[in-house]
């Protein structure tokens, strides 16, 4: 009903519309990375589990994107113990433009505070010279998928959504635009805290 009554009686409208949903709907979820990333991931030299970056040892990949991936590690030393999350820039797309934007984006992360953003917890450089950030990781499921499983009323998940643009708002309130803003960026803790990463 809502398309017919948006398509102003516009049978071809209504019939495309609901076509594309249908199409939506069957479409595997390829086509959602970059070819690009597929390519990169289908030939990346071996795993990073169990390597060492910095103070750190890799436990296992928690995501990819197009540029980079983000692992799970946790303290190497016996100063204390930690997990966190780390971001590394792949082989191949350490041009001086994308290590300049990931150094950028490092400092950026570092001089934002608020309870809803991940933090910056250290940075710098492989032995091969592949930046990486080091960040407070977040056990937690992505913003849809907390909200289905946890059958979260309309009330509840507006009440995520304030977070979120408690987040937003900061950012931008520290000149800093977040141009990819979905829900596997926005990782919501057991404790119902929603977390903006990347």
């Amino acid at each position: 009903s809502f398309i017919e009554q948006k398509s102003r009686g516009d049978a071809l409208v209504v019939k495309e519309v609901r076509s594309l949903l249908e199409s939506d709907e069957e479409a595997e979820d390829f086509i959602e990375s970059p070819a690009v990333a597929v390519a990169q991931l289908l030939s990346d030299e071996g795993s990073m589990t169990g390597k060492k970056i910095g103070s750190y040892l890799i436990e296992k990949e928690l995501g990819r994107g197009g540029m980079g991936a983000v692992y799970l590690a946790s303290r190497a030393d016996e100063h204390f113990e930690k997990r966190v999350a780390i971001k590394l820039i792949k082989r191949g797309y350490d041009t001086d433009d994308i290590i300049r934007r990931f150094r950028h984006e490092r400092q950026i992360l570092a001089a934002l505070d608020h309870p809803n953003i991940t933090r910056l917890l250290d940075g710098g450089a492989t032995e091969s010279g592949l930046p990486y950030l080091v960040m407070d990781y977040v056990e937690g499921l992505p913003l849809n998928r907390y909200c289905e499983e946890k059958q979260l009323s309309i009330q509840e998940r507006l009440q995520l959504f304030l977070q979120i643009c408690s987040a937003v708002v900061y950012a931008h309130q520290n000149l800093v635009i977040h141009r990819d803003i979905k829900p596997s960026n926005i990782l919501v803790a057991a404790d119902g805290v929603p977390k903006l990463l990347d």
